[in-house]
This record gives C-alpha cells, structure tokens and sequence, in this order.
C-alpha cells in the first residue's frame, strides 16, 4: 500500500462504517497505544432486566447509553480526593478482566429495618460477601475508641464514602510549595472512620504535622464505616483496613494508582509523551477488590444477588456472544468475539448492563465493521476470540 493509500485509508478508519445489528448501543473511537500508534477501539452495551428463580436475564426495553467518561459525585474544588465514582467510563482501550460492578442502595431483608446485615454477589465462581450496617460512630473515652451501636435502617447506600478510609485537608501555608495537601487514605480517601498513624504524616514539613496532631486531638467523635468485611471488622480509627465495597474506585486510588506507572524526570526524558514502561493495564480496571474475573467472562454464568434486594435475586446471565466483523484497507476480513470486560448491576433499576470491548492496530486500518449478537455461538475455524487476530499485537 503507497504512503497516499495509507493515508486515505487512515481517514476512512478514523471515521469507519459502523454496521450495527445488535440493536443496542455502541461507539468507535482512537485511543494511543502503550509505544504511541494509534488503536481503533469497539465498545458496546447492552442492557438487562433483572431475572426471577434462575431465568435468563431479558434484555431491557430502555438501554443505557455508552458512558463516555467517568462520572462523580462530591467534587468539588476543595473535595476533589472525597469525589467518589457514580458510573465509571466505557470509552478505554482494554481490560485484562472482567469488572463486577453494583451500584445504588442495598435493601434490608423482606424491607424490614435492620441495625446490620449480610450482603454478597456471585457471578459465576466470583463471589464477594460484605456486611452492612446502618449509622454509628466511633467516640472517644479515656481508654480509647468505642464504636457505638447502629441505628437500624431499611437501605444502605453502596457508596466509598461509607466504607473505611477518610483524608485531613492541610492548609497552604503549612506546605512546602503553598499548595494545598491531604494525608489520607490511600484506598479511599473519600470515606469515613479512619484517623492516620503518625508514620502517615511524618514527611510533612514540622508546622503540618502539629496541626495533624492537632486536628486529630480535637476528634472526639468520628462516623463510622457502614460497609465492611465481616472476618475483619473495623474495631478503631486506627485499625489501618482496606476499605471494602460493591461500587467502582476512582483511578487516584490504590490500588490503580500505582499500575499507571512512575511519571518523573526519567520518565519525561525518556517516554514523554508516552506510558511508562511499567504502565500496567489492569489500570483500567475499576472494580473493587476481588470483584475482577480473570480470565474474563463469557456472559453466560449464573448469577446470585443476597442482602442486595428486600428478596434474594438468582438470574443468568443472558449468555450473548458479540461477532464483529472488520474489513480491512488491505481488503482482508477478520471475524472476531469482543471481550465482555464489564458487568454493571444497577440495585435501582433493578438491570443489568454489559460492555463488550475490542481494539485493532493502525496497521491495516478497518473501513468497515458489522456487528451482530447471537446466543448460539459457533466457532468456525479461524475465527479469533476476543482481541486475537484482529488486533494483530495491540497494546
């Protein structure tokens, strides 16, 4: 192919026919790969009812649309590490794995209010199980921390800002550059119930560490997390847990922060404008500890939800297989199966969102994609599964 061919087949892929017979939603953009060529990436969701007894979830009437970027709650100016994830973003160009995700309220069993309870979701051989409690708080006495007892509710909401963590804002001028500073949390820095060790503030400057100290002494009372593990339960401020959840954690915290890489002086002499050599692509991955299915999901695993609603929910996945078919600049036609790389369970809607993902390299730039949805998957010989064949060593 001349550089001219090239070229207008790079336009054409940049703008690429989209054939979709899914009836569902999707979207086609360009990313930068890890070594800076440009990856086309395929997303598309589909949305489910919730099923009854074991059936097969139905798919939904109203779907949800691409998320094309993350969305928060709580951010503001000030607050920015105590903003937490509403909805994480659709529009990335891999995932190792498969995110599980719930989001809304938890409902106490038969909607009867309870001081706590259990809840737990499997999807197939994943499973997480956490405990629930309704508003209590530490108080401080003599002899140390005691936890109160919880007011029995009727809904806990599955929200980071209820789990264990928290951050104490530094003012400017107690700072070496006169910015503003936090010690937090490094898990979640947008939750409640955790007070730092003194090993956590014992880089700042001298005045900031008094006034740790000093914010500190002045706590008599603190919220206590509402979410937990129940083989380790949250006993003291200081208890230095991880925090526990259903929903997803924004990319600043641990343990995402650390898979992007070391952005510093050698990093900018060397790669900039590029990744880090040690950029990790579980990076991407939003959901909470032990919420991350490797390999990734087919989509047809069976599905229990127990504490989440004022009944026990059990349903199947709707078993859909995506086929995405590509014409290529060069002519050449690759079939293959996108990755199902994210599972969104909407308590509220009682629905169930799925995201299937695949990306292709700029070296024979796609024109054209038809994509279609089946139950009953037949794999022909020399058909790719997910990302293989036709990214051709992307990312």
């Amino acid at each position: 192919m001349s550089r001219s061919q090239w070229e207008q087949a790079d336009l054409k892929a940049q703008c690429a026919t989209i054939d979709n017979k899914t009836g569902v939603p999707h979207f086609w953009f360009q990313q930068t790969g890890s070594e800076g060529e440009r990856v086309d990436v395929l997303v598309v969701r589909a949305t489910f009812d919730f099923g009854f007894g074991g059936a097969v979830m139905k798919l939904a009437q109203n779907q949800q649309a691409i998320v094309l970027g993350d969305l928060f709650d709580g951010v503001k100016e000030s607050e920015v590490m105590r903003a937490v994830v509403v909805d994480d973003g659709d529009l990335l160009p891999y995932k190792p794995g498969t995110d599980v995700i719930v989001t809304g309220s938890a409902s106490a069993p038969d909607g009867i209010a309870a001081r706590e309870w259990t809840v737990g979701i499997r999807v197939g051989m994943l499973k997480k199980v956490l405990r629930l409690h309704g508003p209590r708080q530490f108080r401080k006495h003599l002899l140390g921390w005691r936890l109160g007892t919880a007011q029995p509710v009727t809904t806990v909401a599955l929200d980071y800002r209820l789990a264990y963590g928290g951050c104490i804002d530094i003012p400017p001028e107690l700072t070496e550059d006169g910015d503003p500073d936090t010690v937090k949390h490094e898990g979640n820095p947008a939750g409640c119930g955790w007070l730092p060790g003194s090993a956590a503030y014992a880089h700042l400057p001298k005045r900031a560490r008094a006034y740790v100290r000093e914010t500190i002494g002045r706590i008599k009372e603190l919220p206590a997390p509402q979410i937990e593990d129940p083989l380790q339960a949250v006993s003291s401020p200081y208890a230095g847990l991880l925090p526990q959840g259903f929903s997803a954690i924004a990319r600043w915290w641990e343990p995402r922060v650390s898979l992007q890489g070391t952005y510093d002086a050698a990093w900018r002499a060397t790669r900039y404008p590029l990744l880090p050599k040690e950029f990790d692509f579980r990076y991407f991955q939003c959901a909470s500890a032990g919420l991350v299915a490797t390999p990734h999901l087919k989509g047809d695993e069976t599905v229990t939800l127990l504490g989440l609603l004022p009944e026990r929910r059990d349903m199947t996945l709707p078993g859909w297989r995506i086929i995405a078919v590509a014409t290529h600049a060069s002519g050449e036609i690759t079939v293959s199966l996108p990755l199902l790389d994210t599972l969104r369970f909407d308590l509220a809607r009682e629905e169930a969102s799925m995201v299937w993902r695949i990306h292709y390299n700029d070296d024979d730039p796609v024109v054209d994609v038809a994509i279609a949805a089946t139950t009953q998957l037949i794999v022909r010989k020399g058909m790719a599964v997910g990302n293989a064949g036709a990214t051709k060593g992307a990312l």
